[in-house]
């Protein structure tokens, strides 16, 4: 997406679920319209509205983290953030894989140095 494509920003928005939401204790969590502008920049994109990038993936999961990390539980947590891409659980797993795997292979390491949230 370049940068000066407002048409195109506007369809990667359209293509978040923004009514995704979790409650954990009573409490209900969700993004508001700032984190999705947030993610939704050129280094995050869809394949189309039910393919998010890896990049996208792996930044959702990380924003959630930093948002909701010491509150919510993992599967939580990924559940929320695959509700949001419009993605099952497992499909956002195999993705945030499939990243860890591809920057270990690319930059060096172990793929537990790149994952946005491996499992402990």
């Amino acid at each position: 997406m370049a940068l000066g494509d407002k048409e195109q920003w506007k369809i990667f928005l359209s293509y978040y679920n923004r009514e995704a939401s979790t409650e954990y204790h009573d409490q209900k969590y969700g993004f508001s319209e700032e984190d999705f502008e947030y993610l939704n920049n050129p280094a995050n994109y869809w394949h189309h509205s039910k393919s998010p990038g890896s990049w996208l993936c792996c930044a959702t999961v990380n924003h959630a983290k930093k948002k909701f990390g010491k509150i919510l539980p993992r599967e939580k947590l990924i559940t929320f953030c695959a509700d949001t891409l419009n993605i099952t659980v497992q499909e956002l797993e195999s993705t945030l894989n499939w990243n860890a795997n591809y920057m270990a292979w690319h930059d060096g390491g172990k793929p537990e140095d790149y994952h946005a949230y491996p499992h402990v």
